[in-house]
C-alpha cells in the first residue's frame, strides 16, 4: 500500500517511479554472527543482551531424520539465525537496518521484509532515474560485501512504473557483470505489480489459486454446510483476498469473472448449488459474503488500523494529505478515504509500540537494606 501511494504521488507530479527489488539468498542462514553483534552494539544494545544473543547463535547442531532413521549430530559452525524462532525476524531487522533505513519522501525510499529488499527513486523519465537506480545497486552490493550475504541475481528485478510508454526505458543495468533488463511486472511481497498498476496478472493468479482451493473443498464428502462454510472462510477466501487492499479497485467488470467463479464453486461445495446459477444467488444460498464485501471489510479494517498508528508512520502521515489530491491520478487509498469519510477517525486511540520510550526516565525505587523481603527493582518490573 505504501509503495502504491508513492507511485500515484509520482504520477500526480507527472513523474515516474523506478524500482529495484533484491532477494537475499538464505536470509536467516546467511547471517554472520560477528557482523550481527557488531551492528547491535553500534545501535546501543546493552552488553548483557549481546552476550545472550551471541550464545543464542553459537554451538548449534543439527540431525537429519528420514523414515525413522536419524543421522549423527553434527555441529553447524556458520548456522546464522534459527529458523522458526520468534527472535530471528527481530535480529534480522537489525542486521539489514543499514541497508533499509532511509527517509521515504517524494524523491525515493525503501522497504524490506525479511529477505525481500525494495528501493525506488522518482524523476521525470526513466532515463533521469538511471543514476538513482545505479546508486541503489551500488549501496546494496556494498552492504552485501560487508555483511557476507548474497543477493540472487536471478530474482533481482527492475521496473519503471508509468502509463506512458515514451517515458519508460528498456536499457539494462549491470549487476555483478550480468545485465538486468527492466521488466513490465515485478513481484513485491507476494504482489505482482505491473507498470501501469492494472493488476491483471495478479488477479488471474489469485483466482487460479482460489479455484484450486475451492475444487479441493468440493472433493470432500459428508461435510455439513456449517463445516464447509468454515473451511471456505479458512482455506479459500484468504488465498483470493491476499493484499486485496492494493488491487481491489482493479477487480471490476470482466476482471471479476474469475473471482466470481471461485465464489460459485465454493457455494456449490457448501450447499450443492448449480454451477450455472447467478453468483449473487449462489452466495446467498451458501450464506457467504461476496468477494466485493470481503474486500471492503478488509479496506475498512485497514483504514481504521491506520488511524491507530503513530503519526511517524509513513502511511498514517499520508492520511492527513489525502484531501489535497487533485481530480486525476487518485489512488485507491483515496477512494477508500472518500467512502469512509463519515467515520469519526479522530476519536480512535493511537497505539504506540511501547509503554515508555527508551530515553524516558524510569521510576526510581529505593529498598531499605534492612528490608527482609528481598524485593528488588527486577521483582517490581521497573528494572
Amino acid at each position: 500500500m505504501l509503495l502504491q501511494e508513492q507511485i500515484y504521488a509520482a504520477w500526480r507530479g507527472r513523474w515516474i517511479l523506478s524500482l529495484v527489488s533484491f532477494d537475499v539468498k538464505g536470509a536467516y542462514n546467511g547471517v554472520c554472527k560477528e557482523r550481527l553483534i557488531q551492528r547491535l552494539r553500534a545501535r546501543g544494545i546493552p552488553e548483557d543482551l549481546l552476550r545472550w544473543i551471541e550464545a543464542f547463535c553459537s554451538d548449534r547442531t543439527a540431525t537429519i531424520q528420514i523414515n525413522g532413521q536419524t543421522s549423527e549430530m553434527r555441529s553447524l559452525p556458520q548456522a546464522g539465525l534459527p529458523q522458526g524462532s520468534p527472535l530471528s525476524p527481530i535480529l534480522f531487522l537489525f542486521f539489514n537496518a543499514d541497508l533499509v533505513q532511509q527517509r521515504i519522501d517524494c524523491y525515493g525510499g525503501a522497504i524490506a521484509f525479511v529477505d525481500d529488499f525494495t528501493a525506488w527513486v522518482t524523476g521525470p523519465t526513466a532515463e533521469s532515474n538511471r543514476d538513482g537506480i545505479k546508486g541503489i545497486i551500488k549501496k546494496a552490493l556494498d552492504w552485501e560485501r560487508r555483511s557476507g550475504a548474497t543477493f540472487e541475481t536471478e530474482k533481482t528485478a527492475i521496473i519503471h512504473f508509468t502509463r506512458k510508454a515514451y517515458k519508460s526505458d528498456s536499457e539494462p543495468f549491470a549487476i555483478r557483470g550480468q545485465l538486468v533488463h527492466p521488466k513490465t511486472q515485478v513481484k513485491v511481497l507476494g504482489m505482482i505489480m505491473d507498470a501501469g498498476l492494472k493488476y491483471k496478472e495478479h488477479i488471474s493468479r489469485a483466482a487460479t489459486k482460489g479455484l484450486k482451493a475451492a475444487m479441493e473443498l468440493q472433493r470432500l464428502r459428508g461435510l455439513t454446510p456449517r463445516t464447509a462454510r468454515q473451511l471456505f472462510a479458512a482455506t479459500v477466501a484468504p488465498v483470493v483476498d491476499y493484499a486485496s487492499n492494493v488491487w481491489m479497485h482493479a477487480c471490476r467488470y470482466r476482471r471479476a469473472s474469475p473471482i466470481n467463479r471461485v465464489q460459485r464453486i465454493g457455494a456449490n461445495a457448501i450447499v450443492g448449488t448449480f454451477l450455472t446459477v447467478a453468483t449473487s444467488v449462489a452466495e446467498a444460498e451458501a450464506h457467504i459474503a461476496s468477494a466485493h464485501e470481503r474486500f471492503w471489510r478488509r479496506a475498512i479494517k485497514m483504514w481504521t488500523d491506520l488511524h491507530t498508528l503513530p503519526t511517524t508512520n509513513p502511511l498514517r502521515s499520508s492520511t492527513s494529505r489525502i484531501r489535497k489530491f487533485r481530480r486525476y491520478n487518485r489512488s485507491p487509498f483515496y477512494e477508500v478515504a472518500v467512502a469512509l469519510n463519515e467515520i469519526p477517525m479522530e476519536e480512535l486511540e493511537t497505539i504506540n509500540p511501547f509503554t515508555l520510550a527508551p530515553w524516558v526516565e524510569r521510576v526510581q525505587t529505593i529498598v531499605d537494606e534492612g528490608d527482609s523481603s528481598g524485593t528488588t527493582q527486577a521483582d517490581l518490573g521497573w528494572a
